[in-house]
């Protein structure tokens, strides 16, 4: 079967898998794994594997970017201190733990290949938490750390496999010069991130064709990430660093049909590569079962691969329940600025620690090994471990974490949380309707000699004084804690305009269908409906 045959298929059941995920609880990206496994089983399906070179150099390189384009740098710096431990301590503790535990299992596999696999397995895959994320009502404080360690852990977790790559290789390891290197990727990467970032950003401002700027931002990514990879960097943080410049300081000032564009055709973008990653990891079942009988009997297997999986998952909850609590214990100044956050907080930033393709790429990326033992090459021991941790956590920790949250009552601070913001929100559009209130008084004094243009100020002062009118009874409703079962008038006004756009539609509509009017009138107008609708 021809790759562009099995490309389609794939596309084809992510389709199918989508319209059936609408009606169950469960993400999609669980159910792609799931049924990816299945169908690797049917006898007549060819062998589909990760590619690591696509996954690392074009899946990753888009992904990294679009979160990161997407993520508040004012909520990463208030969490900065948890992040930086997630993202590089907890990486390198669970690397030197499973480390640690599979040299001492398997002596024969030598420590260089040991932390080949800890370097793998140790980062939780920012794909995984985003995708299982979306239909678990998690606070944002603890979205906000796990994405964005999830986004910055990759740099870690790559830097320390092409350490421990070489090592196995060359037979050579300066722990002096590899933290050199690391500090030196690390500075050389934030520089380049930020400039690029500047300069896209700015060159991106003179831009006004919409097309042009999707291209510019479909490009950016790999500005970023190829260059630092190819000079010997990891291209992760660089790639996250010129997402964040662009989306913290360029975004707002583009114009608003650019940022209507540019959000629609990435959000497909990383649905679409995300969902296709899932597939992969299940369609993988059948490369790492045709390999297990090359080394130990299917206990033996089962029992490592058990022990692997258990050490990443309790060591992400001893390294997430230290950093959290001992740190405050021992500085006062830092429980006084940062109190305590309740037990339930790290029990589900620990527990959503899922690991992903990232990690199954990384696993297929080491070359073929010539000191093979027990009659099979390590490197397929090394993708047959990696497989069942995140197979384990995928499943085990994916599926449970709606669960957790609800039991562990972690629901009820996101509730607060989501209340808090809808009154930071009213209160943001009242003070925008009183300023839009201010200008037009302001403006009808200047215009006062031309009539009609007054009339229509004032027609836009009254829609406006009303908008604000039913902007604070909303707040007032919501700050004093009433419950409305009943429509308020906001919820009318706002049902009313979509009622009002629908009717434009229809009318549109028979006017085409009557030819009334041309192909580029239709078009140009069901746009601007489109446009308003969005409002």
């Amino acid at each position: 079967m021809a790759q562009i045959e099995i490309f389609i298929i794939l596309l084809g059941i992510i389709a199918v898998v989508g319209l059936l995920s609408r009606k169950v609880t469960v993400p999609i990206s669980l159910l792609l794994v799931i049924i990816g496994m299945l169908v690797s089983l049917v006898p007549f399906m060819p062998e589909v594997h990760l590619k690591s070179n696509m996954v690392l150099d074009i899946i990753l390189p888009l992904l990294i970017y679009e979160m990161s384009a997407e993520s508040s740098w004012r909520e990463m710096k208030i969490n900065l201190r948890p992040i930086i431990s997630l993202s590089i301590g907890h990486v390198l503790f669970i690397a030197i733990l499973v480390a640690t535990l599979i040299h001492t299992l398997i002596p024969d596999i030598g420590w260089p290949l040991a932390f080949v696999l800890g370097a793998v397995v140790a980062p939780p895959d920012d794909v995984a938490i985003m995708a299982i994320a979306e239909k678990a009502n998690i606070p944002q404080r603890i979205l906000t750390i796990l994405k964005s360690e999830a986004m910055l852990n990759d740099a870690t977790a790559l830097i320390l496999f092409r350490f421990s790559l070489a090592a196995l290789l060359t037979h050579e390891f300066s722990a002096s010069s590899a933290f050199g290197t690391f500090l030196l990727i690390v500075l050389g990467e934030t520089l380049y991130g930020l400039a690029l970032g500047n300069f896209i950003g700015k060159l991106r401002l003179t831009v006004t064709d919409p097309r042009l700027q999707m291209l510019f931002s479909f490009l950016t990514p790999f500005l970023a990430y190829l260059p630092a990879e190819r000079l010997g960097g990891c291209g992760v943080l660089a790639t996250a660093v010129t997402g964040l410049v662009i989306g913290h300081r360029y975004f707002d000032k583009f114009l608003p049909e650019v940022r209507l564009v540019t959000h629609s055709v990435w959000t497909s973008i990383s649905f679409g590569l995300q969902s296709i990653l899932f597939l992969l990891v299940g369609l993988n079942l059948k490369y790492v079962i045709d390999r297990a009988d090359d080394f130990f009997t299917h206990q033996k297997l089962l029992i490592y691969s058990i022990a692997v999986t258990l050490t990443v998952m309790i060591g992400r909850f001893i390294w997430t329940y230290g950093t959290t609590y001992l740190p405050r214990f021992f500085m006062p100044s830092l429980r006084k600025k940062d109190p305590y956050p309740p037990w339930q907080y790290p029990f589900v930033t620990s527990w959503a620690g899922m690991r992903g393709a990232i990690s199954l790429a990384a696993a297929f990326a080491i070359p073929p090994l010539t000191n093979s033992f027990v009659g099979g090459n390590s490197r397929d021991l090394i993708i047959l471990f990696t497989f069942a941790v995140i197979c384990s956590t995928l499943l085990i920790q994916g599926l449970t974490l709606p669960w957790i949250l609800k039991h562990l009552a972690i629901e009820q601070y996101r509730q607060q949380e989501q209340k808090q913001e809808e009154i930071v929100e009213l209160k943001a559009l009242k003070k925008m309707t009183q300023a839009a209130i201010k200008w037009l008084k302001e403006y009808e004094a200047i215009v006062k000699e031309n009539q009609p243009l007054v009339a229509s100020v004032q027609l836009h002062i009254e829609q406006y004084k009303m908008r604000k009118k039913q902007l604070s009874e909303r707040l007032k409703a919501l700050q004093d804690d009433q419950e409305h079962d009943d429509m308020t008038e906001l919820t009318t006004s706002v049902h009313l305009a979509v009622k009002l756009i629908e009717v434009e539609r229809k009318e549109l509509s028979r006017l085409w269908h009557n030819n009334e009017i041309s192909h580029a009138t239709r078009n140009k107008l069901l746009q601007q409906l489109d446009h308003r609708s969005k409002y």
